[in-house]
């Protein structure tokens, strides 16, 4: 073995050639992003920002427009994209229809879910889907803000891509999305195999409701499995509309 090879692999990793493989999900959104001339990116659950941040430092530099409905999330998230002046934020959740509803919030912030957690998700996730409060959030259909978003992206080509990471409200984006969906070029959703909340649809639902739609694989990217079955629990989906 070769001695480039063999150093990393004495710390616990190893060296791929990234264009060839493509085995990240980081790498393979570069270059889907430049063969589709990403210039819009909707971050719908964006949490603290770390979606954001990824994009910036993997050389992104086209507008980021993030949707995150919890208060203190989006406190960060704001502060995360200060002085950035291609990144907007949104403090509300997209869905299926506009309404103020309530969301679970739990132990980590980043589980929080309009749905309930699963017996399984309680099972694998106990100390992370602990419903700990419920919060009274805004939610808005993609179709009603479509225009105002596109309006922050002066000069931009409208090549557009769907980042979602909701814990089981994917499908409800897709819903609140009739009449804009065709102006989408790409998404990211994460999917579940084994879903960790009551009425989430599973990876199989998922991806026949987005081919449905026009959209076609790109890379299916691990996010968590059982530790004893090593079955997966989720996975980045990556999409591209059918040319």
């Amino acid at each position: 073995m070769r001695l480039h090879r063999r150093i990393p692999q004495i710390f616990g990793y190893d060296l791929i050639h990234i264009k060839r493989n493509h085995p990240t999900l980081e790498s393979h959104l570069k270059f889907l992003f430049q063969n589709l001339k990403t210039s819009i990116v909707l971050d719908v659950g964006a949490n603290r920002g770390q979606f954001g941040k990824l994009l910036r430092e993997m050389g992104y530099a086209g507008y980021i427009i993030s949707f995150e409905p919890l208060k203190e999330a989006y406190l960060q998230l704001t502060q995360a994209s200060a002085g950035d002046e291609k990144w907007h934020t949104y403090n509300c959740a997209l869905g299926a229809v506009s309404e103020t509803t309530e969301i679970n919030f739990t132990s980590a912030s980043e589980f929080t879910s309009f749905l309930n957690p699963s017996d399984y998700g309680k099972e694998v996730r106990s100390a992370q889907v602990q419903i700990t409060q419920k919060e009274t959030v805004e939610v808005k259909k993609l179709d009603d803000l479509f225009v105002e978003v596109i309006s922050k992206c002066a000069g931009a080509n409208h090549q557009i891509f769907l980042k979602m990471d909701t814990q089981g409200f994917d499908q409800e984006v897709i819903k609140g999305a009739e009449k804009s969906i065709d102006q989408i070029d790409g998404l990211q959703s994460e999917i579940a195999i084994l879903p960790l909340y009551d009425g989430m649809p599973d990876y199989v639902e998922s991806l026949a409701a987005f081919r449905e739609k026009g959209f076609e694989l790109t890379g299916l990217f691990p996010v968590s499995r059982d530790q004893q079955s090593l079955i997966l629990i989720e996975m980045d989906c990556v999409m591209r509309r059918k040319a």
